[in-house]
């Protein structure tokens, strides 16, 4: 079970981390109303990719595991704050990143638990 987990929020992340990368229009106007600039949304999106393949890794070693899934749940309360309190969006918009982020600490708390 854990591992479909790991591969759904995987796929999850890297697409919207290429969907940064390549600048899609509708990730650039919720930029825009974030107040970030571009080249931050690219870096980020850069930064999701490579979580999402640490997140696979993680399949066979937990502390990258653990690793990927910090760092993407810290990535996911800075979105949070993007839509909350940068864009002043509803807590709707957020429900992805909020989603990614229990995902993220589902399976790190799993992976602590596996460790003792």
């Amino acid at each position: 079970m854990m591992i479909v987990l790991q591969v759904v929020l995987a796929i999850f992340i890297v697409v919207g981390g290429f969907i940064k990368i390549f600048r899609i229009s509708f990730q650039v106007e919720h930029w825009r109303q974030y107040q970030y600039s571009l080249w931050f949304m690219s870096i980020i999106g850069f930064i999701e990719i490579i979580g999402a393949i640490g997140i696979i890794g993680g399949i066979w070693n937990q502390y990258l595991a653990l690793g990927a899934n910090t760092l993407l749940a810290v990535l996911m309360v800075g979105a949070i704050h993007a839509h909350m309190f940068r864009a002043k969006q509803s807590i709707l918009m957020a429900i992805p990143a909020l989603l990614c982020f229990i995902l993220s600490m589902g399976i790190i708390i799993w992976n602590l638990n596996t460790f003792s």
